[in-house]
């Protein structure tokens, strides 16, 4: 087994990479052992026995024992975790609910929870019950990325827009889409329906008919003014048929999903979107942001630094606001300020390190024997398989018998199938996902702009 200090998995390329490589960098720079992978990395999940032995595994999240086990498997043994929580923010009308999916069930009470704000952690102690010692304060790590000195990470305009050849004396404007797409399935709707309540799927019509509107509005100003391009990113993992037919109708009006949210707010001219937290890296970035609501939102699902904002409803205030000089910003300080810690003093991501050296030193946060164990929920098949793996000897004898692919006896082709039949579903799920995949050069790459902001 490799042997880590802290090894981070991340779900959305596009929402973590840069965040977990600031916090890679920062721990790596205090001397710990540091390694980030992706969910469904299909090497990761074909493992039988662990890869890595990681002092402190960082998830994207841990709301129950099969989220914890999606991030795992059986690719790494660790002691203790940290939930960074990358959805931090509930849904209101889940604030006060105990039973709501993000009030934590099973292993997901027992781990180190990330908060971003005060009403967070409020919410987590008084609400969910959850350990005040286990329920840390940093604020957004990817914040940072939108002050000095790390502003300087970012590409400069004329280099990203270059990249994607978009003609730098257009203006543009970034709509950071927070629908669904319109795309999902029914297992994908059923599942949300049993995390969030059957009401989830009236704010999927919502969101499905807000995008409709919305997209009506930008195929309006993309025909009227031709000099304006709109780049239009999906909430991440969730691509749109509409956006797509639009994309080709329209060489103005452009689908991008790389790259940052932050990367495009600080070089656009324009930054709009919906019931999304997008306003607040806006916020932090001084950027204008406006918010665009066709319709109401589903009562319950409205986001609370939203409720208090000014909101574009009609496409006659949308239009006007594009070539807009001034305004003033939609969501008061105050919404952003319970949510969302503002230190303008010390980095969130030297808050994270420092936490999670506490974490890491601290045996007060280990997961005892019986809690690793039982958070994976095996049943009596799987039990039995799992004291065989660890029986070493007699595995690795197993293992030389499934190679030699001149044993032909019936258990051996049985279980060559499966291990065929599991790889290849494994494989079509990495293949579907490949965008989401990172690699050592990459990450190499990302950490030293970063040391280039920061050091330089």
């Amino acid at each position: 087994m490799i042997e880590l200090d802290f090894l981070f998995v991340y779900e959305h390329k596009v929402r973590e990479l840069e965040n977990l490589c600031l916090m890679k960098y920062e721990l790596d720079r205090r001397g710990y052992r540091t390694k980030i992978v992706y969910i469904d990395d299909a090497q990761n999940a074909m493992a039988d026995t662990p890869i890595y032995h990681a002092k402190v595994l960082c998830t994207m999240a841990c709301y129950d024992n099969y989220t914890l086990f999606w991030h795992s498997k059986e690719f790494v043994k660790f002691e203790k975790v940290i939930d960074l929580q990358w959805e931090n923010i509930v849904y209101p009308k889940d604030e006060g609910r105990e039973n709501a999916y993000k009030n934590y069930h099973g292993i997901g009470r027992e781990v180190v929870h990330v908060s971003w704000g005060q009403q967070n952690v409020d919410r987590l102690i008084r609400v969910a019950h959850l350990d005040k010692k286990k329920v840390k304060l940093t604020g957004h790590v990817g914040m940072d990325f939108l002050r000095a000195p790390l502003g300087r990470y970012y590409l400069p305009r004329k280099e990203i827009l270059s990249k994607y050849d978009i003609p730098s004396d257009k203006k543009v404007i970034l709509f950071a889409s927070p629908y669904y797409g319109d795309c999902l399935t029914e297992e994908y709707i059923e599942g949300m329906c049993k995390a969030f309540g059957e009401d989830w799927k009236e704010y999927y019509s919502f969101m499905c008919a807000s995008q409709r509107e919305v997209l009506m509005w930008f195929q309006k100003i993309c025909m009227a003014h031709s000099d304006l391009v709109v780049i239009y990113r999906p909430h991440p993992g969730h691509p749109s048929a509409m956006a797509q037919e639009l994309s080709e109708k329209f060489s103005n009006f452009r689908i991008i999903s790389a790259e940052s949210v932050k990367q495009w707010i600080l070089i656009c001219d324009r930054i709009y979107t919906g019931n999304s937290s997008v306003v607040v890296e806006a916020f932090f970035a001084k950027k204008m942001c406006n918010l665009l609501f066709p319709f109401p939102t589903t009562p319950g699902f409205e986001l609370k630094l939203i409720s208090e904002s000014c909101k574009i409803k009609t496409y006659e205030e949308f239009s006007e606001s594009i070539y807009e000089e001034h305004g003033d910003f939609p969501t008061p300080d105050k919404s952003i300020e319970d949510i969302y810690l503002i230190d303008w003093k010390t980095p969130n991501y030297i808050k994270f390190a420092d936490m999670a050296e506490d974490v890491w030193r601290d045996r007060y946060y280990q997961l005892s024997r019986r809690q690793l164990w039982h958070y994976k929920e095996y049943n009596a098949g799987q039990y039995l398989q799992r004291i065989f793996t660890g029986m070493k000897p007699l595995y690795n004898i197993y293992l030389s018998l499934l190679k030699n692919q001149k044993l032909k006896w019936p258990v051996l082709e049985h279980q060559r199938e499966v291990r065929r039949k599991t790889y290849e579903r494994i494989a079509e799920i990495e293949n579907e996902h490949k965008h989401e995949l990172t690699s050592e050069m990459e990450i190499a790459e990302t950490i030293n702009r970063i040391k280039q902001a920061l050091e330089n």
